[in-house]
């Protein structure tokens, strides 16, 4: 094939374990369902860390969160000086690069933005009059009328990302790269009305209740209120409701761009950065505090004509891989990278020997440095036992077990196997056989903490403080308290 167009569509906040593709018994994704029948499904793809800013920094880069450290939400850091991003490698290869964005944190603002053109929801939503109508509306509205203005916003951009997307290939004529992230799964979830009550039993009394509409994690995870089964069941049923309309949408984009002319020299690539806990492990909410698998296992589907339809994937791979993946499939020389941004192999591999479950996946939380998520807690509820949190924890997974280092106490060890939602910690194991492996993955980590090479961040110069809109905005995702 000539050289391929490339897109990359991360579903924000999808956790694989939800997905029908993944084994979810509800039909949750049937359009993304297809797209993985027809296509390349990844059952072990893992990210490297919990939310949006370092996980797109490391696709961006190749790059883990300790490597890039690019990772607060106060935008005062930059790249390293030696790290060439993706879409600047492959510009010098005459490739036109854009990005469209729903998540104000994947954003030229949190210095994210190296593409050729950059597009928020913000700016598309100021197109069209209705949206401008209803944006407005959301802006100035107050109480019950405020919600309901800010769910049609939001469930009424997925479209219009999509379309605009569409009408950007249209415009191409050579090779392009496109980054796209798609929010709708994040909470405050507002999915399409005819899906959220079709069929799924949901009391709409409740949906009156900001409580039940959004995860608020700060309150929960702070302990000023408590996760019940109730909360569980409404968060379960508007997040999936949430994905289902993403997955239509997207289903809709692609059944779409299959009747473009470029379509059969198109690879197309569908991860998440993160997944969601909704009070499962330890009554957590939200994408912080922890590596559960829900957080970290996310989905990976791929399109690429090289390949035969129906793959499914069985080895550990990583969404940091579709860097020296696009490098591979672009014929980009990868001398133009530092050697650690290529420091993983390229999808290729697990691809040409689907079968083997080898390989090892990475992914970090890190509070010692800038995004001080205990500080916060603490602020909510000043009387929060800390201790309880580690500051850093990082983790290492094999197809098998699962291993997280904690900076203070023993840390976990799952036999997934056995134990696939993570229920039964063994880090004090009994067995010599669990034993020998707790230790084998000990030293592996080890081993790959002492060879990572770091690239400290640039400070930003003349930064400007955040706008109360974006503020708000970061406060209703979660991210500020």
């Amino acid at each position: 094939m000539t050289r391929p167009n490339i897109i990359v569509i991360i579903l924000d906040c999808v956790r694989a374990r939800n997905m029908s593709c993944y084994g979810y018994p509800k039909k949750t994704t049937p359009y993304l369902d297809a797209f993985a029948a027809e296509n390349i499904l990844f059952r072990r793809a893992f990210t490297t860390s919990t939310w949006t800013i370092p996980t797109h920094a490391s696709l961006l880069t190749g790059l883990y969160l300790s490597q890039h450290r690019i990772e607060n939400t106060q935008a005062n850091r930059c790249f390293n000086a030696r790290i060439v991003t993706l879409p600047e490698v492959l510009r010098q290869e005459n490739y036109r690069t854009v990005a469209f964005s729903q998540n104000v944190l994947f954003s030229p603002q949190h210095h994210l933005g190296s593409f050729d053109e950059f597009f928020l929801k913000q700016q598309l939503q100021q197109v069209r009059p209705f949206d401008r109508l209803i944006n407005r509306w959301s802006l100035h509205a107050k109480g019950t009328k405020q919600r309901v203005a800010q769910y049609w916003r939001k469930a009424l951009s997925l479209r219009l990302v999509l379309n605009e997307m569409r009408s950007w290939i249209d415009r191409q004529e050579g090779p392009f790269f496109m980054m796209v992230n798609l929010a709708n799964v994040h909470y405050p979830w507002a999915p399409a009305l005819d899906i959220l009550l079709r069929g799924i039993g949901l009391d709409v009394k409740y949906l009156l209740r900001q409580e039940f509409l959004t995860l608020a994690p700060w309150v929960f995870n702070a302990g000023k209120q408590q996760v019940t089964n109730r909360h569980r069941r409404m968060w379960l049923t508007l997040y999936n409701a949430a994905l289902s309309h993403v997955d239509r949408e997207v289903g809709r984009f692609l059944s779409d761009l299959r009747s473009w002319r470029g379509w059969e020299n198109t690879i197309v690539a569908i991860t998440a950065d993160h997944g969601e806990l909704m009070g499962e492990h330890r009554d957590i909410v939200g994408h912080m505090l922890c590596l559960h698998d829900n957080l970290v296992h996310v989905p990976l589907l791929l399109r690429h004509p090289n390949y035969p339809q129906g793959l499914k994937v069985e080895g550990v791979v990583q969404t940091l891989d579709l860097f020296p993946s696009i490098l591979e499939w672009t014929s980009s020389p990868i001398d133009r990278v530092a050697p650690p941004q290529v420091q993983r192999p390229s999808l290729s591999a697990a691809l040409d020997n689907p079968n083997n479950s080898g390989g090892i996946a990475f992914a970090e939380e890190d509070y010692t440095d800038s995004y001080t998520v205990l500080d916060g807690l603490r602020r909510v509820n000043p009387k929060l036992d800390l201790e309880k949190h580690p500051r850093q924890q990082i983790m290492i997974h094999s197809a098998t077990h699962k291993y997280i280092w904690h900076d203070t106490g023993p840390g976990e060890f799952y036999h997934l196997e056995n134990d696939p939602n993570e229920m039964h910690n063994l880090i004090h194991c009994s067995t010599n056989e669990q034993a020998a492996i707790l230790t084998g993955l000990r030293q592996t980590l080890d081993e790959w903490r002492l060879q990572l090479k770091l690239f400290p961040p640039r400070p930003v110069d003349h930064l400007t403080e955040m706008s109360p809109e974006t503020i708000k905005h970061l406060r209703s995702l979660g991210y500020v308290t």
